[in-house]
């Protein structure tokens, strides 16, 4: 008698190929992760054939094999000089490398910096994979609450095995709280409700006919990072959002979270500028729908910092 698989029962696990599209070997080591709404979506077309003499069609071919991994991590921190695994594995999968605790994005193919992964959920005794994966990451910061980050990577679909589930060492730090933190647009305080940061990244699979797949890894091709973001209306003479639209005006927003300790994670966009300012409401008092485009500094490939300063 077969038994249904059940949601809850599933774990994520990932690990940094040594070499791009070459699936390393998972074991519960690669499982550290507080990790939710874990699912895996094959990407297959099947070609169809139409058949002659009547309405009826032939066995059809299925084409290249692709897939995506989404889930959520919190951002966890025990503020020590180790950096979390969400960050250490996942975050040069999707173009941020870390340099003396301070990640920052970099315009290069997978290789010596940018990574790609092997990522694999366990689901109650089936194991569905994805190697050469790269991806997008988008942080939330809702107000009082903890922070996380929806990661989305796109990789080559692996065949799909019946596995024993493995039974990782979770971390136990708990995760950052956007309270008694930072919101500031141009050293202005913003009283938000949420923040979000979308990297923008733009994914695509590499294709291979050498290989089963179609495809040996994928290849992040471009970066549009977004900051949105809902702060109560204010006095023109206090923050004069519209003038700043009309103006092109780019500036610092700082966003600091508090961790474990004293320790703080901070995600800085050096020049940020308005693209959009739209009325809205919140428990009936007026704010403003703001979405910020993340824009160039004074040096490539430092529009968004992400710094992790411990515990001293």
């Amino acid at each position: 008698m077969t038994t249904p698989l059940l949601r809850r029962k599933r774990v994520l696990a990932a690990k940094v190929e040594a070499t791009s599209g070459t699936a390393e070997t998972l074991t519960a080591a690669e499982g550290a992760f507080n990790a939710y709404n874990v699912i895996a979506q094959a990407d297959i077309a099947v070609e169809e054939r139409e058949g002659q003499g009547a309405f009826n069609y032939l066995t059809g071919v299925p084409g290249q094999r692709g897939g995506t991994l989404s889930f959520r991590v919190d951002l966890g921190w025990d503020g020590t000089t180790t950096m979390p695994s969400w960050a250490d594995v996942l975050l040069p999968g999707v173009g941020l490398v870390e340099t003396s605790q301070v990640y920052s994005p970099i315009t290069e193919a997978p290789g010596s910096n940018v990574k790609t992964l092997t990522l694999a959920v366990y689901m109650d005794g089936v194991k569905k994979t994805l190697a050469g994966a790269a991806g997008n990451v988008v942080f939330t910061f809702p107000t009082g609450r903890m922070a996380y980050a929806d990661f989305t990577f796109t990789g080559v679909w692996q065949p799909v095995t019946d596995t024993a589930m493995i039974s990782p060492t979770y971390p136990t730090a708990a995760p950052v709280r956007f309270a008694s933190g930072t919101a500031t647009w141009q050293s202005v305080a913003q009283k938000v409700e949420q923040i979000q940061i979308d990297l923008g990244n733009s994914v695509v699979l590499r294709h291979d006919p050498t290989t089963a797949a179609g495809y040996v890894a994928a290849l992040v091709t471009n970066r549009n990072p977004r900051i949105t973001c809902n702060p109560e209306s204010r006095l023109v003479a206090d923050d004069d959002r519209f003038g700043d639209w009309i103006a092109g005006t780019a500036g610092e927003f700082l966003i600091q979270c508090n961790g474990a300790g004293s320790s703080t994670i901070e995600f800085e966009a050096g020049a940020a500028q308005l693209l959009n300012v739209q009325e809205a409401a919140r428990d009936d008092y007026v704010v403003d729908d703001l979405t910020f485009l993340v824009t160039k500094t004074s040096n490539e490939d430092e529009e968004l910092l992400i710094t992790f300063t411990e515990t001293p």
